[in-house]
């Protein structure tokens, strides 16, 4: 009984890693085609958010490839408990990464990309800068707000004030 609810709940973590593997291949592939259509729009990030995003994309890259290899070899030798942590890796760090890149910030001259949204800058209205590494701003009647926690600020603040 236990072992069948651990496959369930490995089955379970595999949807949750194809979702979430989904999601992250949705937003890189907006970000090159916002950027072949917009040559201008380049990453707004902060020296620390260009080590912090590199760090995790290798971190990234690693755990899924290794939590699938691992998930394969215990498939394929027996082993339930490599196959379980395996798939638990993949989806845990697919998760951390896809939500750290839904908060990625691209600016460009006339448009501003956050995740897989494009924004006009002429048409936000609000905006505020919190203390705690937020920016909230309403941009076709609905409050929005995104961490920026790595953007740099001062070129944010630079061509949204101007």
């Amino acid at each position: 009984m236990q072992d069948t609810l651990l496959d369930m709940l490995a089955v379970l973590m595999l949807v949750v890693t194809l979702w979430f593997t989904y999601t992250i291949l949705n937003i890189i592939v907006t970000i090159f085609k916002c950027r072949q259509k917009d040559k201008e729009l380049k990453f707004c990030l902060s020296r620390n958010g260009y080590i912090c995003y590199g760090f995790l994309t290798i971190l990234y890259l690693v755990c899924f490839f290794g939590g699938i290899g691992a998930a394969i070899y215990g498939i394929i030798h027996g082993y339930s408990g490599w196959y379980r942590n395996g798939l638990n890796a993949a989806a845990l760090m697919s998760l951390a990464y896809a939500y750290m890149l839904s908060s990625i910030l691209l600016l460009g001259k006339k448009h501003m990309m956050v995740g897989r949204m494009v924004i006009d800058y002429r048409k936000l209205k609000k905006v505020n800068f919190t203390y705690d590494n937020k920016m909230t701003f309403v941009y076709m009647q609905k409050d929005y707000n995104f961490s920026t926690r790595f953007a740099d600020k001062t070129a944010l603040r630079k061509v949204i004030f101007k």
